[in-house]
């Protein structure tokens, strides 16, 4: 354990280091201002924390709120990330017409603004996007056991869901009619969890242990963490956190999904009766479509599966970087050179955005 401790503080100060040094680096990027960013979306954008905690669980949830506005005068704190974003109007006031809600949930060792490129194209276009920090999983808080310990990730979008219903700033803005989940890698099985898969810790267990498992479970700043799926956690992911589907949401996209090898059988989708979209990268390392996004693809009936061709990676998903961080972290942020990020955001902006408007 005090190893792990050791391991999680030499990256966790590395990460700091490196985002804070890359803010301060020239790049080639400049922002959009409120009104430049209109005349190509329908709205500008406004962004709100909320300090959620779920005491049951012990939990604390925090969570990113960004949704429609007019009001462009509030601080842009997009300014102070190391990503290529648009500006957003830091807790500026809701339209007040209601909109659909869209939950998204990060990868492994992520966080809630790792999709944030994504969440300002849908609150651009109408939507109100809800992003949650999976505690335990995040790119500042690692715990070895919660990389395992999958099903809590379902449970806090849901408790996420919950309060975000009967917040007194959103719940009248929201049309509870139509609900839609997105999520990317671990996010990914988590969207389809939520949608009524239910995972085996068996089948997971078992595949740790091949060759292609090992790479899978491989966290390269935790090593291999597959010696946590312990007994204890195959009884209570089998016995009691099985079936995690969450009724209100009614359309799901699954982004690079992981964990695929957890299910073997058509049987374990059967609760599964909205369509999924699935969406795998070509050259995807981390989690390869054979076993992930193909693989659910083939077991889950109500399925689309859409492949992004070429030499595009798995990291492909997240952010866009300025250069800084580029440089500091060249395996999620750096691809390929026949890949442009910003273009392959794009062309997914544009699948989703479609697919929900379709399916809500």
């Amino acid at each position: 354990m005090k190893k792990h401790m050791k391991i999680k503080t030499i990256f966790t100060i590395g990460v700091l280091l490196f985002l804070l040094s890359s803010c301060g680096i020239e790049d080639d990027f400049i922002q959009p201002s409120h009104k430049e960013f209109l005349k190509t979306h329908k709205y500008n954008i406004g962004q709100t924390t909320l300090l959620l905690n779920d005491r049951l669980r012990k939990r604390p949830l925090k969570t990113e709120i960004w949704y429609p506005t007019e009001d462009t005068t509030k601080l842009n704190i997009t300014t102070e990330y190391p990503f290529k974003l648009p500006p957003t109007s830091k807790d500026a006031k809701i339209i007040s017409k209601q909109f659909p809600l869209i939950l998204l949930s990060h990868g492994t060792g992520g966080n809630r603004i790792s999709l944030m490129w994504l969440a300002c194209e849908l609150a651009a276009n109408g939507y109100i996007v809800v992003a949650v920090d999976h505690w335990g999983n995040t790119l500042d808080n690692k715990i070895p056991e919660n990389f395992v310990k999958v099903w809590d990730r379902p449970l806090d979008v849901s408790y996420v869901l919950d309060k975000v219903l009967d917040n007194p700033k959103f719940k009248s803005n929201i049309d509870k009619a139509k609900i839609g989940m997105a999520g990317f890698s671990l996010g990914g099985y988590t969207t389809i969890a939520l949608a009524g898969g239910n995972l085996n810790y068996n089948l997971l267990s078992d595949f740790s242990k091949t060759k292609e498992g090992q790479k899978e479970f491989n966290i390269p700043e935790l090593g291999d963490v597959s010696k946590f799926i312990s007994t204890e956690i195959i009884i209570k992911g089998n016995t009691y956190y099985n079936k995690l589907k969450d009724g209100r949401i009614s359309a799901f996209i699954a982004m690079a999904p992981a964990i695929g090898q957890g299910f073997n059988h058509e049987k374990q989708f059967e609760n599964v009766n909205n369509t999924v979209l699935i969406i795998g990268a070509e050259n995807d390392e981390r989690t390869p479509t054979e076993t992930n996004a193909k693989h659910y693809h083939e077991l889950i009936k109500n399925t689309q599966y859409i492949e992004l061709k070429g030499e595009v990676g798995h990291y492909i998903f997240m952010n866009e970087a300025k250069n800084g961080l580029k440089r500091a972290a060249p395996l999620i942020f750096k691809d390929d050179g026949t890949v442009n990020r910003n273009n392959i955001h794009k062309k997914i902006s544009k699948i989703v955005i479609d697919y929900f408007e379709k399916k809500l």
